[in-house]
């Protein structure tokens, strides 16, 4: 009661400050500094005023404390001059200062006795050191998004940003991967707590724990984009994953625009199916069939000084052919035979068209408004093509449609105090059939256990499913002397779209081993989901930087709040499964957290150019309605359960009652004997699913240097270490590590499993026959087992360089022990991890750490001009190649003669990875190089650039993925990197 008291005292203070607010911020800059005269003395009532195009209200204006100290908050990235004012003092003026987003540039004054009138006009390189901030970022603007060859997506900024780690069958050769869903780790945060935002305002959805998304935003619409690594103390953000921010252009006072096309198609690829990748089993390698980008951006004034258009419109699609992948020749005969005259070539089309406004209401107020629709079509999921672990018969289709509605408002109310706020709504919904999203031939999904992937088919039929996210956020800013307070709060609400999903009349899939049935997974069908909801998602928090002489700190302190109910519903009986209904379920979670961030930066010199930084901070996961969705009510009807299938008569269907939950016909008993029945056999323990501190959170530490060594050229290094608690795992009441027997296998010989080759591969158990499908699962913490622990140890060495004729390089260095796996949705980073301790079975001690290595990666973008109105450019990416696993399946009749009988429930094999788990990688780097040659053309207001793109250079056939199922497959390549592939694209700027 007491923490509650705390946290509601908290809430109120917060709310009486600032109102519902924002947590997640914006990515406005500022210009700080101190005023002195020719003594060194500090003047107070000096004012500074920040003009740049890039405000609508032109000029923003602040006044010198008492100690000669001032800040101008909120300001949008551009180009700024600053002018300092005093009766009796001579004016200066700096000209040509560059504001990244998130940049507090400090730009000090000395002025000296003259003349009001008379006025020192002074330029010369921008600052390249943050001395008062400490979060970490890479910053793309829009000048380096039109000069290196990118393919002007999500993936095009994680090639830019050296510490973002992706997984590996990601990997973009000239927009090849197009809009695919992939995420990136930072300094060992989850792919899933990745938070995409536009101009501050999070557009995720609530699928992958509040990180999946199905809107797209356009780079061309881009003044800067920017990628937060490491949120360094601040309490805005709740996890402390990637930040991907695009702040959108707002017009001006002349009508202005882009006009951007590309496009290339297999004519323009070089070939690299090497001797080496045939000898592999490879066939074909991955390869852009087509890419076309058609995009057009014009904005102006509406009202001149008051009111500014943009409007966008894009149409982009490709064609990729997938490595080694191939369609069934035949969908009737359940035996996966692959069409090497078919190779699979999945296409995605992609479509949009926004209006934004921004309206000056008046001096003080400014109210931005935004509305985009699209439409996104994908008769296939790449990224299962991709990762070589689906069939294109059973590839995944969807479609999404999405109209989104945003606004923003800031309220510079005095040179002291800010008020910032904006709302998101977006109606998002996806199909995987109807509507002509798909449209591919399927049949019946099988898994053989010798192949990688599923085929035959996709399984269910869905139809309208989505969901309409609610975000608001509000904050208040005041400068009290050397401090910046800021406060604020954010809501985050949502609302499933009630899906109807259908298996059909035979609602079961089927399990191979080498062509030949042995076992089946029978599924409640059909299913109508229910209502999730988010209400809210809370977060409060308030920050105080406080600058003393030198230092800044940073304080913060972040509140958390997230609620999540699941509507009651009635479900229609199907083939397996009787109606039912069932009643509203709350707190799925009810979680609350607190948690404390502290930043510190030391100006080393006293000159602006070598910052010491630290920071330290608790942050809890992304979280939304997936604990709604795994314990909704109607999840009370065992949705699915397998069984053990001879297929007797050859006529490939189970000739056997499926609801019977014993052996009968040709099928063994199920092995969850609660299939189809109202009864909760998964359920939350109540002392996790609700109260304080219980989310899944982790610690993140950082100390850096960066440092100006000349003008134009910085660097920056640092040493990171993030931790992770509130691990969770399945507890089965129903048996204890007594109920499993051991056995061990035959690892075959083969030299390249090393060690493990023709050894005994023991610690291995199969539950007693008698405890098979009684089964009673609570969720619970690991911590009431034992220690659970994954730790990320890495550092950064980042480079910027401003040459003269605006050339420009910069990129970095990244190591660490976090590697980015393929093990679905919404992808998956593990760090050095031990849960070597038992819950049920004792089979989970066996290989229960990770074999994580320190991996290195290296990235470099540059852009030169040359003479005749030439510019060259480029983009060097060196990275790790994908882990190895081996999975290895064994047959009952093997383990029968370690185990002393047959695996219990009739259960026909057995898996087993043969391997450490992230242990084990080739001797294979992915190199990529990019080239861009542009040719400019200036006709007064308007340029015209011309660019030949060469991507993947060197014809580098780097694999990106392989087979990871032991056998005569084993290691076969799936996913290879693009050949080298010529591009060509205009633009016109005017």
């Amino acid at each position: 009661m007491c923490r509650l008291a705390i946290a509601f005292c908290a809430a109120v203070c917060l709310t009486l400050v600032s109102a519902p607010a924002s947590a997640q911020g914006t990515s406005a800059a500022s210009i700080a500094g101190v005023v002195s005269d020719a003594s060194g003395g500090v003047l107070p009532g000096v004012t500074i005023e920040a003009s740049s195009p890039a405000l609508i209200e032109r000029v923003r204006s602040a006044i010198t404390d008492a100690q000669g100290n001032y800040r101008i908050l909120e300001l949008r990235p551009g180009t700024y001059t600053v002018t300092f004012s005093l009766t009796g003092f001579a004016s200066i003026r700096r000209e040509g200062v560059e504001l990244p987003p998130n940049f507090t540039a400090t730009v000090n004054a000395e002025l000296k006795v003259g003349a009001i009138e008379e006025t020192v006009t002074v330029s010369g390189q921008s600052p390249l050191v943050d001395t008062r901030n400490v979060t970490q970022q890479t910053v793309i603007s829009k000048t380096l998004l039109d000069a290196v060859p990118t393919g002007k997506n999500l993936l095009s900024f994680y090639a830019l940003t050296p510490s973002a780690v992706t997984p590996t069958n990601s990997q973009d050769v000239g927009g090849s991967k197009g809009e695919t869903t992939a995420r990136a780790s930072v300094h060992g945060s989850k792919q899933g707590d990745t938070k995409m935002m536009l101009d501050g305002m999070s557009f995720n959805w609530f699928a992958g724990e509040g990180s999946g998304r199905t809107f797209y935003v356009n780079a061309l619409t881009a003044q800067e984009v920017l990628v937060d690594v490491g949120s360094g103390g601040s309490a805005q953000y709740t996890s402390s994953g990637a930040v991907i921010n695009l702040i959108p252009k707002d017009g001006g006072n002349r009508v202005s625009g882009t006009m951007f096309g590309s496009g290339t198609n297999h004519n323009l690829q070089s070939n690299n199916l090497t001797d080496t990748l045939q000898a592999q089993g490879v066939r074909t390698t991955s390869g852009s069939r087509s890419i076309y980008d058609l995009n057009g951006v014009v904005s102006g004034p509406i009202l001149r000084d008051q009111l500014w258009f943009m409007s966008a419109h894009r149409r982009w699609g490709r064609r990729e052919r997938v490595a080694n992948l191939f369609h069934d020749s035949n969908l009737n005969d359940f035996i996966y035979t692959p069409d090497y005259n078919r190779p699979g070539e999945p296409a995605e089309d992609f479509r949009s068209d926004n209006l934004r406004t921004t309206w000056q209401v008046s001096a003080k107020h400014k109210i931005t408004t935004m509305y985009e629709w699209q439409h996104n079509n994908v008769p296939n999921n790449f990224s299962y093509l991709n990762a070589g672990i689906a069939s294109m018969e059973s590839g995944n289709p969807y479609c999404y449609r999405n109209q989104m509605v945003m606004g923003t408002w800031t309220n510079p109310a005095t040179n002291k105090l800010l008020f910032e706020g904006g709302m998101l709504f977006l109606d998002t919904s996806a199909d995987t059939f109807t509507h002509g999203c798909a449209g591919i031939e399927t049949g019946r999904l099988i898994k053989d256990s010798a192949l990688s992937f599923p085929y035959n088919g996709n399984g269910p039929l869905q139809t309208e499913t989505g969901q309409r996210p609610f975000k608001q956020r509000f904050s208040m800013s005041y400068i009290a002397g050397s401090h910046t307070l800021r406060a604020g709060m954010s809501a985050d609400e949502s609302v499933n779209r009630r899906t109807y999903t259908s298996r059909g009349d035979t609602p079961f899939t089927f399990g191979f081993t080498r062509g030949v049935p042995t076992s089946l997974t029978q599924y409640s069908s059909p299913v109508i989901g229910g209502e999730v909801q988010i209400r809210p998602g809370l977060g409060a928090f308030v920050q105080d930087q406080w600058n003393i002489r030198r230092a800044t700190l940073n304080l913060g302190l972040r509140y958390e709040y997230h609620r999540v109910y699941a509507d009651a519903i009635d479900t229609p009986a199907g083939p397996l499964v009787d109606a039912h209904h069932f009643d509203r379920v709350d707190c799925l979670p009810c979680w609350h957290d607190i948690s404390p961030r502290l930043g510190f930066a030391y100006d080393l010199l006293g000159n602006g150019k070598t910052a010491v930084k630290a920071s330290i901070g608790r942050y809890v996961s992304l979280a939304s309605n997936g604990l709604g969705t795994t314990f909704n009510p109607q999840n009370a009807v065992v949705a699915s359960t397998t069984r053990a299938w001879t297929d007797t008569n050859g006529n490939f269907f189970p000739d056997c009652n499926l609801r019977a939950s014993g052996a009968n016909g040709e099928c063994q008993a199920m092995a969850n004997g609660s299939f189809g029945q109202v009864q909760i056999r998964t359920k939350p323990d109540p002392n996790w699913i609700t109260g304080w501190g219980n989310r899944g959170y982790n610690w993140m530490a950082s100390v850096s240097v960066d440092r100006e060594l000349m003008p134009g050229v910085a660097i920056a290094g640092g040493v990171y270490r993030t931790w992770f608690g509130n691990f969770t795992v399945t507890d089965n009441q129903f048996v204890t590590r007594a109920d499993y027997d051991p056995y061990c296998i035959a690892a075959p010989v083969d030299p390249r499993l090393g060690g493990v080759s023709g050894t005994p591969v023991c610690g291995l158990y199969d539950i007693k026959p008698e405890k098979f499908g009684l089964i009673d699962n609570v969720v619970t913490l690991a911590k009431n087992f034992g220690k659970q622990t994954e730790v990320y140890s890495g550092g950064d060495i980042n480079f910027a360089i401003r040459l003269p004729r605006h050339a420009d390089l910069s990129g970095g260095w990244n190591i660490g022990n976090s590697i980015s796996t393929l093990t679905g949705f919404p992808g998956a980073t593990t760090s050095k991890a031990n849960s070597c301790f038992v819950v049920d079975s004792p089979q989970q001690l066996y290989n229960c750490e990770s074999g994580n290595p320190y991996q290195n990666r290296f990235k470099m973008s540059a852009s030169i001009p040359l003479p005749w109105d030439l510019q060259a450019a480029t983009v060097y990416q060196s990275l790790p190649g994908p882990n190895i696993a081996a999975l290895y399946t064994v047959a009952t009749a093997d383990v029968a003669r370690s185990l002393g009988r047959p695996l219990a429930g009739g259960t026909k094999t057995v898996t087993i990875d043969l391997l450490q788990p992230l242990s084990t990688y080739l001797d294979e780097r992915i190199n990529q190089v990019d080239v861009r040659l542009s040719r400019l053309f200036k006709l007064q207001s308007r340029r015209i650039q011309v660019n030949f793109d060469v991507y993947n250079l060197l014809n580098s056939s780097a694999v990106l993925w392989r087979n990871q199922t032991y056998g005569a497959d084993w290691l076969t390549p799936t996913s290879i990197l693009d050949a080298r592939l010529v591009k060509f694209s205009m633009q016109y700027d005017f």
